[in-house]
């Protein structure tokens, strides 16, 4: 059965109550004249409740009587635009809902734990995101031009410092300028030509003498002197103020010495940024900036270092590594992406790099790509735990059981006291169909996590599958208990306090569902159909009417509705509504034998004997067409081929129990 649709038979003493009322509708003027004013009276209640489309069903088939009714006409525009108004109004919403009710359709999403995909939300902050970059990136170039052309002026006018200033400015905002630093050597080239023999001899002596302070802190630096190698720093520096080398090691002692420490992190920063401004080029100084800003949360900023870092050292993996990592915390997923597949074709090896890959691939939906990087992964790590997972999902997404299975069951195997590895493998068993082995599973997630809701969910779901409904009810009710918050977990309570007969426990699980989540339809449907079938109709109606909104072109919907409407007795609605679920699902039989018993009821006897013998072709088995049919012929008068009929079921359904019934009907 499809949802909570279920077969109507009807009892041959309301067969013919159903006839008597529609014979007595269609007796000559005054029942004809009633029969109008109620449809345009209904047809007015339903279009101010905004169920245009059925108004208009009422109204039409006044029309086709009389195409002349002039009240009947006019209310028929009046609602063909309201109707059109409020489609216009409320489409973007209705695709919301559609989206949403796609998604509640498959029991596995929650189960399975799906892939996170980026959301509408996270995509529309990384690409503004990204186009505040792209605009801030052009401010630069187009700052770091001018600095260049200016630049060059200076140097035409042989003012040397002043033109390798400019450069130095422009390498800042453009590390890896050609046209900067080409500016910069044409100008120091310059500045050198220029010197007298005495600036000259000062000049390399000075030059001498920092190369070897600085070759000494280097080697305090390397021995885990940093205080050493801070105060030879400071001596070169106060032996050439421009060195920017010698800035870059006093920020590598402070840095090195306790980057955890906010102290030595500040510290660091400040001479690294002093290092660059005599020396933009330094790519480990924009490195480790981005390093001390990332510690620091300032995250915008380090993406900035790391760009630069980057860009300056193209084949350092470390750099593109750390870049990439920083731009998957911001949700630049496709960034990430090219930034690993950069460490990928630098050092193939690099650890951490495939899973960091495959994740920003999953987050772009690049699901080939993603598991060829989860594949690399495991290969280059086969100890890895969470790329078998990773992996895992992948293939439960796709609903390839087998390889989804096996993958989580490597990941619960390396890291058994994970309760995700064990939620994982039970939900690939349970998509395989072996219930008892992803019992087990969610067993063992549950012995780690004893108040974990969603294993105690997907444990009511594995017994209800395994017919234990007084086990599954259990578990439900602990789910329910570890988290109220869920939707899924009251209606699946719901579900199951049908399965062993507590009706009232299901209602109320349904509308807890409901209350939840207004726009969850299948508590709608189910509970509607519980009200129905309790003689609640103008309840079960309200819902019916409900889940319709949400859902205007589900079947189920339909079906339902016309159900309500049949008990009811609005068997021109019921009968509306059971033609449109027959006709969306013609090979479906209880689909049809439903539209056939509103025929029936509506007194179109022939599409009714139509239908029932297409119920009959689609399910030789239902005694109850043949039984129905036989009814409608022998009512009819069509004495023989009731007979034939009744012969059939005879033949086709031996045993029936309403078979001494019809043939005493029989004259």
């Amino acid at each position: 059965m499809t949802g909570k649709q279920k077969v109507l038979i009807v009892s041959g003493a309301v067969l013919l109550v159903g006839l008597i009322v529609v014979l007595s509708l269609n007796r000559g003027g005054a029942a004809d004249s009633r029969e109008r004013q109620n449809k345009l009276t209904l047809a007015q209640e339903y279009a101010d409740q905004g169920e245009y489309q059925i108004a208009l069903d009422l109204v039409n088939e006044i029309l086709i009587k009389n195409p002349e009714d002039e009240e009947a006409r006019k209310l028929r525009d009046e609602l063909l635009r309201r109707k059109s108004e409020k489609e216009n109004a409320s489409q973007s919403e209705l695709d919301a809902l559609r989206e949403q009710n796609e998604q509640l359709s498959n029991n596995l999403a929650r189960m399975g734990e799906n892939l996170t995909k980026e959301s509408p939300e996270e995509k529309a902050a990384r690409l503004e995101a990204e186009n505040k970059r792209r605009q801030e990136q052009q401010a630069r170039k187009q700052e770091a031009d001018k600095l260049i052309e200016e630049g060059r002026k200076a140097l035409a006018k042989d003012q040397f410092d002043d033109a390798i200033a400019k450069a130095n400015a422009a390498m800042r905002l453009i590390p890896d300028s050609s046209a900067a630093r080409t500016l910069k050597d044409r100008a120091e080239q310059a500045k050198r030509d220029a010197e007298s023999a005495a600036e000259r001899k000062a000049r390399e002596e000075r030059e001498r003498k920092v190369k070897q302070l600085l070759a000494d802190a280097q080697k305090a630096l390397d021995a885990g002197q940093f205080a050493k190698a801070r105060e030879m720093a400071a001596e070169a520096r106060r032996t050439d103020p421009e060195s920017g080398e010698a800035w870059a090691l006093e920020g590598e002692a402070w840095y090195r010495e306790n980057p955890d420490s906010p102290e030595n992190r500040k510290r660091a920063k400040e001479a690294y940024k002093n290092a660059l401004k005599s020396n933009p080029g330094d790519g480990n100084a924009y490195f480790r900036l981005g390093q001390i800003a990332a510690a620091d949360k300032s995250y915008e900023e380090a993406i900035g270092y790391m760009e630069k870092a980057v860009s300056l050292n193209p084949s350092r993996a470390e750099a593109a590594f750390e870049l990439g990592k920083l731009q998957y915390r911001t949700r630049r997923y496709a960034a990430a992406a090219d930034s690993f597949e950069k460490v990928s074709r630098i050092e193939p090896s690099y650890k951490g790099n495939w899973f960091n890959l495959a994740l920003s691939y999953q987050k772009i939906s690049k699901t080939a790509d993603a598991l060829r990087a989860l594949n690399a992964s495991v290969k280059a790590r086969p100890n890895h735990a969470a790329s078998y997972y990773e992996l895992g999902r992948i293939h439960l997404n796709a609903k390839n059981w087998t390889d989804a299975a096996d993958a989580f069951t490597m990941a619960a195997t390396l890291e058994a006291d994970n309760p995700a590895y064990h939620r994982g493998k039970g939900a690939a068993l349970y998509g395989s169909g072996s219930l008892k082995p992803a019992k087990e599973a969610y067993e063992a997630a549950l012995q780690l996590t004893p108040g974990d809701g969603d294993t105690l969910y997907n444990l009511s779901l594995v017994a209800m599958n395994l017919n234990a409904p007084e086990e599954a009810l259990n578990y439900a009710v602990k789910a329910i208990q570890a988290d109220s918050s869920q939707p899924t977990y009251h209606y699946t309570l719901g579900l199951i306090a049908e399965e062993v007969n507590m009706p009232d426990q299901a209602i109320k699980s349904y509308r807890q569902a409901i209350t939840l989540n207004p726009k969850y339809t299948k508590p709608i449907i189910n509970l509607s159909v519980l009200l129905d079938e309790s003689g609640n109709y103008d309840e079960a109606l309200q819902y019916a009417l409900q889940a319709f909104r949400l859902e205007p072109n589900s079947v189920t919907a339909w079906n339902n509705l016309g159900k309500v409407y049949l008990h009811k007795e609005d068997y021109p609605n019921s009968l509306n509504f059971f033609r449109k679920s027959a006709t969306a699902s013609p090979n479906d039989p209880e689909l049809q034998m439903n539209f056939a018993l509103a025929l029936t009821e509506t007194g179109n006897t022939d599409e009714a004997l139509a239908a029932y013998r297409r119920v009959i072709a689609l399910e030789p088995g239902s005694g109850k067409a043949y039984d129905q049919c036989a009814r409608l012929l022998l009512s009819s008068g069509k004495t023989d081929e009731a007979k034939k009929v009744i012969g059939d079921l005879e033949k086709k359904v031996p045993g029936y129990p309403g078979l001494t019934e019809l043939k005493r009907l029989m004259p």
